[in-house]
């Protein structure tokens, strides 16, 4: 089930790459003096559209829905602090996350030189097949969006496989219900079956993650993760392992 949710996800992403790619290129051809802000209401939409997917959390419900407390945790952040491996777990995200905002900022210097050195050829190119210009000129936009988007695409993928990037979640408290979570008493997240569970009794975490979002994980610390498991998996929740 899970893998069926991220191949649609993974082709409604490139539906919708598609078609802005579409329309920015139609729009340097025939209105080139609105490019830039189409370009700029792209990357607004495109940003809004990623944080509405990675927000998994919602205003908690009213005490009589949530009904009784399951598990209580007020010192998982303190408890968090105590784990090495976090650390460098942590170093290794912000490390990941600034090459990707590098990656982004790189579009700035790639299409002004592929503009300059790559699109006279293109268009030359085409200009031998086609003898329509405003087609040629659109053809040209269009091959230099794809090939821009194909190599910031496949510099994202190659960051995010060497750094396994995730939204990691780490609430300084935290209270178990029957149907969800809150966290920090102000966020809530509701446990349906897409989500599954691993733990380290080790490290004194459970963590909980989105089989639909892989990249998303609610690391949960606690002194009694034997207990915390138990009542997660009272809840209905299965090991992610075994899931």
């Amino acid at each position: 089930m899970s893998i069926m949710i991220e191949k649609g996800s993974r082709r409604t992403n490139i539906l919708i790459s598609q078609l802005s790619i579409l329309i920015i290129s139609l729009v340097s051809t025939f209105i080139p003096q609105y490019s830039f802000f189409v370009f700029l209401i792209y990357f607004i939409v495109l940003m809004f559209i990623m944080f509405r997917k990675t927000r998994v959390w919602s205003k908690p419900p009213s005490q009589r829905d949530l009904g009784s407390p399951l598990f209580r945790e007020s010192s998982a952040f303190k408890i968090a602090m105590f784990d090495k491996i976090l650390i460098d777990e942590l170093k290794k995200q912000a490390r990941a996350s600034m090459v990707l905002m590098i990656t982004t900022l790189l579009v700035l210097v790639i299409l002004p030189l592929y503009r300059g050195i790559v699109f006279p050829l293109t268009s030359m190119l085409f200009s031998i097949i086609f003898d329509n210009p405003i087609i040629v000129l659109f053809l040209s936009f269009l091959v230099m969006y794809e090939i821009i988007f194909g190599l910031m695409s496949l510099l994202r993928s190659l960051t995010l496989s060497r750094s396994g990037l995730f939204n990691l979640m780490l609430p300084q408290s935290f209270i178990l219900y029957r149907n969800g979570i809150v966290l920090n008493d102000r966020f809530y997240i509701g446990l349906t079956h897409d989500y599954c569970y691993e733990y380290s009794s080790e490290r004194r975490f459970v963590e909980i993650k989105n089989r639909s979002r892989q990249s998303a994980v609610i690391r949960l610390y606690t002194d009694a993760v034997s207990e915390l498991r138990d009542r997660i998996r009272d809840i209905g929740l299965k090991d992610c392992s075994m899931s």
